[in-house]
């Protein structure tokens, strides 16, 4: 993909923003509040030939954008046109495409609008010379190439684009994630990331545009710790990447990793110290289709202890670990398919024994349309896992409320790197899904299942569209308005693919060759560019239900067990944050010392810039 189709995808932020010069000025107000002194629609004044009050320009971290329109100036149409594409060269300056594929691998498709504010502030009515204020409204769809799934499920989007040259350099460096979370038995926890490209970072320290795409060297690190308590999660580590020519094979890497853990697990405290060296590659199977191959091998530190106790034995062992990881938007639904298999072979260094694990999870999310941008969120997903062999305590399965997030973890995380330590049930915390032993003491199986479905339900007030189903000022065959979400269509399904092909074509690629490269980048991006100008939302507040079943077994002498689990929610996501919060009950099932209901809560600040 780095290749040619890398070529052929670079174009695309340009190409792809054309047409808003070629049709003309669209006017369009973007949800502006209104203000004290009316505006006059755009569509009613004639601008032309009036000075210019005021120029603003809308965006993210927008800063002061040098145009060749200033306050004062007599406003024409050459100057609107040299405006615009002024702004949209400093929207793309010191290759925002570069940096967007760098720290977040994502492409974004441009169009400008323009208002004319025909009573701005400052004008004296009849008494003066009309003014005129003009406010652009630069709007951008981003495509992620890497995280598919973020394309068609929600999360956290703005339809501005950002001003990479304002944004502060060490915000801009580190790409940070603030978050804070709460589990029954974890307790309230604060968190944070980073993930910085240091081969990027470099150069953009000196100003310079990041050259290729083709390697960095990514440091990351992540941390989680109970306020209340004495848990915590910590890792981090480096890892290096290369995306060589053929479309097929995405990515290669090679990577470090170390990790700190204290954890609730059942009645004890599960401490657990990790470093793994590991290789992975990704391949592109079909345009929406990627599939992860990752192997390992990692030393580890742990002991099993009674909650508050302190110190216990350590026991070291040596892991072979791997995982397989499929990621698809399947064709014609477009719904997001993740499926993944993680098996381990451990060693212990100190006793000779050994087992194995295999855990497989499959889930798939899709947001089913009622009306343009009010959507029934559906998530499913299943999971099971097997172990064999004599493994220590703290190896076995234990159930309950995960910190993972199956559908919104980034494929190479360490999060969906690591195998998960039992099924999934949120009306339990953390690691307290266990069996119960004899004298009520509770341990681990070897074999669970679980099967977990969310069902996110719209409410039309309590959401706001990112691209409005607003009318613009040009027309279609029939002399109708057409909407910007038509512009943005036709412009992906439409005047992008022509153009993307005449541009390959310049440089030098054979007519079919060229042809068969733009359809292929194409349709790439374009069941994402449809969902996001379609369904997508700037923010949006649903009330979910949920459903837990789960099974474990594989006890040394104990029954095995299964849970039932009800729940209600509320799925908040707006512009850079997600939050979800709940409460779950046990409906079925034994429930020990941890009640029958538990509260959890997830509140992630990300897509800061």
């Amino acid at each position: 993909m780095y290749g040619l189709h890398a070529r052929a995808l670079a174009c695309l932020g340009w190409l792809l923003a054309a047409p808003c010069f070629a049709e003309g000025v669209t006017a369009l107000d973007v949800g502006a509040a209104p203000r004290a002194s009316a505006s006059v629609p755009a569509q009613a004044c004639i601008p032309t030939g009036r000075r210019v009050e005021y120029v603003k320009v809308l965006g993210r971290w927008p800063g002061k954008v040098a145009l060749p329109l200033a306050p004062g100036d007599l406003l024409t149409t050459e100057k609107l046109s040299a405006a615009m594409e002024a702004l949209l060269a400093a929207i793309d300056a010191n290759n925002t495409l570069a940096l967007g594929l760098r720290s977040r691998g994502e492409i974004g498709v441009v169009t400008i609008d323009v208002e004319f504010d025909c009573n701005p502030p400052g004008a004296d009515g009849a008494a003066a010379a009309p003014t005129v204020g003009v406010v652009f409204h630069p709007i951008q769809v981003s495509v992620s190439l890497e995280r598919i799934g973020d394309n068609v499920i929600p999360v956290p989007r703005s339809a501005l684009p950002t001003f990479y040259d304002n944004v502060p350099p060490p915000l801009l460096a580190l790409n940070p994630r603030f978050g804070a979370s709460y589990d029954r038995a974890f307790g309230a926890a604060l968190g944070g990331a980073v993930d910085a490209d240091l081969i990027g970072i470099a150069q953009a320290a000196r100003g310079v545009a990041p050259a290729s795409t083709a390697q960095s060297l990514n440091l990351h690190a992540a941390g989680v710790k109970a306020v209340d308590g004495p848990y915590y999660r910590a890792d981090g580590g480096l890892r290096y990447s290369f995306r060589p020519t053929p479309s097929w094979l995405r990515e290669a890497s090679l990577r470090w990793d170390g990790a700190a853990v204290l954890e609730p697990q059942g009645a004890n405290e599960h401490w657990r110290r990790v470093n793994a060296l590991s290789a992975g590659a990704a391949f592109s199977l079909a345009p929406t289709t990627r599939l992860f191959v990752d192997a390992g091998v990692q030393d580890t530190s742990d002991s099993l202890r009674p909650v508050g106790a302190g110190g216990g034995q350590a026991s070291n062992a040596r892991e072979i670990s791997s995982r397989l990881l499929l990621d698809s938007l399947p064709p014609p639904v477009y719904g997001f398919l993740r499926a993944a298999v993680w098996g381990g072979r451990s060693e212990l260094t100190d006793g000779g024994a050994s087992y194995k694990r295999l855990v497989g999870r499959i889930g798939y999310a899709k947001e089913i349309a009622l009306s343009p941008n009010q959507t029934v969120g559906l998530e499913v997903q299943a999971g099971a896992g097997t172990l064999s062999g004599a493994a220590p305590a703290y190896a076995l399965f234990y159930g309950g409320n995960s910190p993972t997030q199956f559908f919104n973890d980034a494929p190479s995380s360490s999060a969906m790197l690591a195998m998960p330590g039992g099924p999934l049930l949120r009306s339990m915390g953390q690691g307290q899904a266990a069996l119960s032993a004899a004298g009520g003491t509770l341990v681990g199986g070897k074999r669970f299942t679980h099967l977990n479905l969310n069902l996110a339900l719209p409410v039309a007030r309590w959401s706001r569209p990112l691209i409005p189903n607003q009318l613009t000022d040009l027309e279609d065959a029939q002399g109708q308005p057409v909407s910007l979400k038509q512009v943005l269509r036709r412009q992906v399904d439409v005047s992008g693919p022509a153009l993307l092909a005449e541009a390959l074509k310049a440089q030098g690629l054979p007519a079919q060759e060229a042809t068969h490269e733009a359809d292929s980048a194409m349709a790439e991006i374009r069941p994402a560019v449809h969902f996001i100008i379609d369904d997508a939302n700037l923010y949006s507040v649903r009330p979910l239900l949920m459903l837990d079943a789960a099974g474990l077994s594989g006890g040394e002498g104990v029954a095995p067990a299964r849970w039932l689990g009800l729940g209600v929610g509320l799925a908040v996501t707006v512009v850079t944050a997600r939050f979800e919060v709940g409460y779950m009950r046990t409906v079925s099932g034994p429930t020990y010392n941890d009640g029958r209901g538990a509260f959890f809560l997830r509140l992630v600040f990300q897509n800061l810039f």
